[in-house]
């Protein structure tokens, strides 16, 4: 499945990235053809506590770390979250994996980051048959 960057705020450095901004998202089934070329958003999660004046909820909770993207990979060679994960670490270091739907609370979150708005990204969701690993 994909994300895409639905804002970034400024004043704190953070991102917020999520599943719908009027475009098509399906955390089901999934919502892209896995041949699609996309970067992987990962996350490292350091416990960063909330930015002052950041306003959460349910559905745009706070990931508790940053984001960040790698260059675009075809869907077809995500073969597992392990492979995605390990392109992250491989990209950023230890510590970085593939953004999961949950990270926060699900649908959306925030995140420190500033990553790019030009393109959706794939993102996991762990209890849904919507990854290009999935059969």
């Amino acid at each position: 499945m994909t994300w895409l960057k639905r804002s970034h705020l400024s004043s704190n450095g953070v991102d917020w990235v999520g599943c719908d901004n009027g475009v098509q998202c399906n955390a089901y089934t999934g919502d892209t053809a896995c041949t699609a070329a996309l970067p992987i958003l990962c996350i490292r999660q350091d416990f960063s506590p909330v930015p002052s004046g950041l306003t959460t909820d349910v559905y745009n909770g706070w990931a508790r770390g940053h984001i960040t993207t790698t260059p675009p990979v075809q869907g077809v060679t995500l073969t597992s979250a392990a492979v995605a994960n390990q392109i992250c670490a491989a990209n950023f270091g230890a510590g970085w994996r593939m953004a999961e739907f949950h990270d926060a609370s699900g649908w959306n979150f925030y995140a420190y980051g500033n990553v790019r708005n030009d393109m959706r990204f794939w993102v996991h969701i762990n209890n849904q048959p919507a990854n290009c690993w999935d059969p």
